[in-house]
């Protein structure tokens, strides 16, 4: 008769997206879950071929999370929205965003912020309201719209601003990048 589990699933995959929000996705290894889970690494791979699968399941449901926030619609301006939905997503779940955003190795946090970065400009693609403007010009207004919210949500993740309502964000994206986009506009039709 098989011994009887020690863990379920969903702890070991609980204490692995602890150990990412904690340490990043480099953070995780077979070793340290099981080390955090004061037992061998065993119970690891009876539910993970391995810990490259246990990784990928963890950056599908961040990446899942993420979008949950990006595609919010509390306005009727898919920028605005998108930008709110990165700063919400940095002020709620810090911890998650810092470990994404800014604790990765350098080599595959470019990666991860590429990805998100990249889901991000499909969802600006979605706004009709850009459709007859050239490429060159979208991908760098959407860039700039990206550093703007990414600089933002940084400082709301790393606590420089403690506590900040929704009301403040959208706020403040409408004054200055929204300001941005709309005097980039101007320029372009000029």
């Amino acid at each position: 008769m098989p011994k009887k589990p020690i863990f379920t699933k969903k702890q070991v995959y609980k204490k692995a997206f602890e150990l990412f929000k904690s340490n990043g996705i480099d953070g995780i290894s077979a070793r340290n879950l099981a080390k955090s889970l004061n037992s061998s690494p065993a119970p690891i791979y009876s539910f993970y071929a391995s810990i490259d699968d246990l990784k990928n399941e963890l950056l599908e449901n961040a990446k899942q999370l993420f979008l949950d926030y990006v595609n919010r619609e509390p306005t009727d301006l898919i920028f605005l929205n998108i930008g709110m939905g990165i700063c919400i997503f940095a002020r709620d779940e810090r911890e998650l965003f810092q470990a994404i955003f800014l604790r990765e190795s350098l080599g595959k946090r470019n990666e991860i912020i590429r990805l998100f970065r990249d889901l991000i400009k499909n969802e600006m693609s979605k706004d009709s309201r850009f459709d007859g403007l050239d490429e060159e010009f979208k991908t760098n207004l959407y860039l700039d719209a990206w550093m703007y919210a990414h600089g933002f949500a940084t400082l709301i993740a790393t606590n420089y601003y403690e506590e900040i309502s929704d009301e403040e964000i959208r706020d403040r994206l409408l004054e200055a990048a929204g300001n941005m986009i709309y005097k980039r506009l101007a320029d372009y039709k000029k």
